[in-house]
């Protein structure tokens, strides 16, 4: 377990490239926002993917409904819990705490402010981005970061490519599966992921920025400066 950075999240570092990330997932949010914004319909691109994907899932027949479980609260709720269980059996909170807050802030800041914000809605819904799928990315992220940040210092970038890669065919799966049931433009899926793995890594963030108890103690058993001698 040579390298690993057992309390944190994201390893020392590595800021810089979790910065860029972000920057990254949230100008595609924003850019495909203000790109649908408004619309009550599907534009030609998401027409296209729509019929496309019904055209896959004709080869699959019954299996929409299955595989979009996976996006379901119930579904979720149960991830998060045995993530957390399996978290804190392993004495690592912090994970505990991230793998509640993804999903949980991704879904509350979605409903309340970027639907309400870009106002694109299907069958009078509003829906950019995609609740149930930014739910669902979150979970995944949360796993992704964690499988990144707990890799040996050398295989990092090689373990977070193979985690975020899982991630997005797991998430693209159950997605194709709700355009497929249509309750949400192709569109409305992409632009949920991107805000998920923003969001996520944002919360690891600041989770790191809050002291382990290990830390505090360490930092209250350390004697004072002006007890050390020459």
């Amino acid at each position: 377990m040579g390298g690993v950075e057992r309390h944190r999240l994201l390893p020392e570092g590595a800021g810089a490239a979790a910065a860029a990330v972000v920057a990254a997932c949230y100008a595609v949010v924003l850019g495909l926002g203000l790109a649908v914004a408004g619309q009550t319909s599907a534009g030609p691109v998401d027409l296209a993917l729509s019929r496309a994907t019904g055209r896959l899932f004709t080869h699959l027949p019954g299996a929409l409904t299955p595989l979009s479980y996976a996006t379901r609260s119930v579904s979720i709720a149960v991830i998060v819990l045995v993530l957390v269980v399996v978290a804190l059996r392993a004495g690592r909170p912090r994970v505990a705490v991230l793998a509640v807050a993804g999903p949980v802030v991704t879904a509350a800041l979605n409903t309340w402010v970027l639907k309400p914000l870009f106002d694109r809605t299907h069958n009078d819904y509003l829906a950019y981005p995609s609740g149930h799928t930014g739910t669902m990315a979150a979970v995944l992220a949360v796993v992704a970061v964690v499988i990144a940040g707990n890799a040996a210092p050398g295989r990092r970038a090689l373990a977070a490519l193979g985690a975020g890669t899982a991630a997005v065919a797991l998430t693209a799966v159950a997605a194709g599966a709700i355009v497929g049931l249509d309750y949400h433009y192709p569109s409305d899926t992409v632009g949920a992921v991107f805000w998920a793995t923003g969001t996520v890594i944002v919360l690891a963030w600041v989770v790191d920025r809050v002291p382990s108890s290990a830390e505090k103690v360490s930092k209250s058993s350390r004697p004072p400066d002006f007890v050390h001698t020459k």
